[in-house]
């Protein structure tokens, strides 16, 4: 009994009484400063690297009703299933459309909200305010917790942590309640909550296995049956996100560069490593952090390293085995960020800082913990009480100086896609990176800037069809034809069912006067997709020289039936009703023209609307 009495002592020992603070006070002064510096997120742009994709390429975000409600509870977004998020796009997009400083504010919202509920779970389950201020402090301005809340499309991620710990706080009132129903069945529900914000909450079944534990709970038929719902929930949701086929793909598809199964183990351990040197060390941090290169057959040298520090971690934590609050900070950690450590490589990246955002509360609780020994020991508290206070002081003032800065990394494309690509070895991945910022030059008519980044795509990834897209695309925005037409057809080459291409080939035929190959590509290109409005304007002009009229109306009917603002389909009709003497008709398609951008028909305006 002794010995289980020392190894529970933040349960059983009497320890000295905390000195009154104002604890209210200081949380509400971290909450206001924690907005403050997160404010400047607020003028960042709608990235078009996956947040613009919620809104473009999902109709369901912007035509929020039951059905569209519906839609998002049934489908994958990302190559993830996250219901609820989605819908608080939704919910932005039917309110104030694609402004985008009101997303931005919700994700910011979220993560004060996630500072409070962190120093209650902490309170709550340790009796000690000042480690709940720790941990709460640092879980605030930690730099390694940016992404979360500055990434529009991590959303997910302070979402379901936010619902994760208010189950976790209800769980240990469960515990201190003499396991009152009504505790266990709130927290199944913000755990389903969280479930449908994303599927990392899978978690939380074993977290609550830890809680039990922390809490000396003896090992029993009603821990065992009170936590199959919770284990069964995680499996059903595992499956759900698994089921993706996309998902699959990327499992299966592997990665570019071939790994050993000795490889695999370096890079388990450094996934491990990363999290805790960026916990002491946060810097140079990146919004991708791609799979290491080899060298020789070789992975870089960290690789290498890293299962001895990780053996030195594990030693430390078997040396406080018997310490339930040091044991119970290192389960929480490993425990939540297993499930992120990349067993199996996908395409995508070996770490990410989002991921951390739950799972370093676990050491936050450490810190927070030896800090309390500290301000509890009469000689420890002589020796390092005044260090500490002055190294939280200076760490926050750098962490809030951190975090102001490195919000500026979000503020557009181009900020965000130059610190991906200057902070990561040009692997096949990094195509992405210079595609995105390619399409940034191309948007702002910065042709020649997009043509050298979609060349550099082409370079670390020579056979991506769709860098070769864009970089014809680009040649034939700027004029060159030839150029364009040599890409577009390589990116075919590459992908046969690539309609866009299609469609753009038959374009650059037209304007060199191969109109035989114009015809054929915007066959193809329809064949393969017939909802592409700009194959079926193309090909009524050469049906129009060739004065097949019929075909000309029944293609260009098609195009505005598509694409009701296509500007180009009017005027083309327009000057078809002008030939076939239909002057009334011709009018409305050129002022339908002119009020969808086209400036050119003023004159044909003034010449068939009398």
């Amino acid at each position: 009994m002794a010995k289980k009495a020392a190894a529970h002592t933040a349960k059983t020992t009497a320890a000295p009484k905390e000195k009154t603070t104002d604890y209210k006070l200081w949380l509400g002064v971290l909450i206001a400063i924690t907005a403050v510096v997160y404010s400047n997120c607020l003028q960042n742009d709608i990235l078009n690297f996956d947040d613009i994709e919620y809104f473009k390429l999902y109709p369901e975000v912007t035509d929020l009703s039951w059905a569209s409600v519906k839609k998002i509870f049934t489908s994958y977004y990302l190559i993830m299933y996250q219901p609820l998020p989605v819908l608080t796009f939704a919910f932005n997009y039917a309110t104030t459309g694609m402004d985008p400083m009101p997303i931005h504010l919700l994700n910011v919202v979220m993560h004060l909200v996630n500072i409070w509920l962190v120093f209650r779970f902490v309170a709550e389950l340790t009796d000690k305010k000042n480690i709940a201020f720790i941990a709460a402090f640092l879980f605030a301005l930690h730099p390694m917790n940016i992404e979360a809340v500055s990434w529009i499309s991590a959303r997910s991620s302070s979402m379901y942590v936010l619902f994760y710990l208010l189950a976790l706080i209800y769980y240990v009132r469960y515990l201190k309640n003499e396991y009152a129903p009504k505790y266990i069945i709130i927290t199944a529900v913000f755990f389903l909550i969280s479930l449908f914000s994303k599927a990392q909450a899978v978690t939380l079944p074993v977290v609550l296995l830890a809680l039990d534990y922390y809490h000396n709970r003896k090992l029993n038929v009603k821990l065992i049956l009170e936590k199959i719902p919770f284990f069964a929930l995680s499996i059903i949701f595992g499956i759900i996100t698994i089921s993706d086929s996309d998902t699959q793909g990327n499992l299966s598809g592997g990665m570019l560069i071939s790994y050993t199964p000795i490889d695999l183990f370096f890079m388990v351990c450094y996934s491990f490593i990363f999290y805790f040197f960026k916990l002491i060390l946060p810097i140079n941090l990146c919004g991708i952090y791609v799979y290491p290169p080899k060298t020789g057959g070789m992975l870089p040298w960290e690789y290498y390293a890293s299962p001895l520090l990780f053996i030195f971690i594990l030693y430390l934590v078997y040396r406080f085995r018997k310490n339930r609050m040091v044991l119970f900070g290192a389960a929480l950690f490993f425990i939540t960020i297993s499930i992120n450590i990349q067993l199996i490589p996908s395409r995508l990246f070996i770490t990410t800082d989002r991921y951390a955002y739950f799972p370093y509360i676990g050491l936050f609780i450490i810190i927070g913990y030896i800090y309390n020994r500290i301000q509890e020991d009469a000689v420890l508290a002589k020796k390092y009480l005044q260090a500490f206070n002055i190294a939280f002081i200076a760490g926050g003032i750098i962490y809030c100086y951190s975090i102001w800065e490195r919000n500026k990394t979000w503020n557009n494309d181009y900020d965000f896609l130059t610190d991906i690509i200057n902070k990561n070895e040009p692997v096949p991945y990094i195509s992405r990176a210079y595609g995105n910022r390619g399409n940034y030059f191309l948007n702002n008519n910065m042709f020649n800037e997009a043509i050298a980044d979609f060349s550099e795509a082409i370079k670390v990834k020579p056979d991506d069809a769709q860098s070769y897209y864009n970089r014809g695309l680009s040649y034939l925005k700027s004029g060159r034809n030839k150029e364009a037409l040599t890409d577009l057809e390589t990116a075919v080459r590459l992908n046969k069912k690539f309609a866009l291409a299609y469609s753009n080939i038959a374009f650059v035929k037209y304007n060199l006067q191969d109109y035989n190959g114009a015809y054929a590509a915007s066959n193809t290109c329809i064949e393969i997709n017939p909802q592409l409005p700009e194959a079926y304007n193309i090909r009524a002009a050469v049906s129009f020289m060739n004065k097949d009229y019929v075909a000309v109306e029944k293609d260009l009917n098609k195009a505005i039936e598509l694409k009701k603002d296509f500007s180009d389909a009017y005027k083309n009709r327009g000057i078809l009703y002008m030939n076939t003497n239909r002057a009334a008709q011709a009018c409305t398609d050129f002022q339908n023209a002119k009020l969808y951008g086209d400036a050119t028909v003023d004159g044909l305006i003034n010449s068939t609307c009398k």
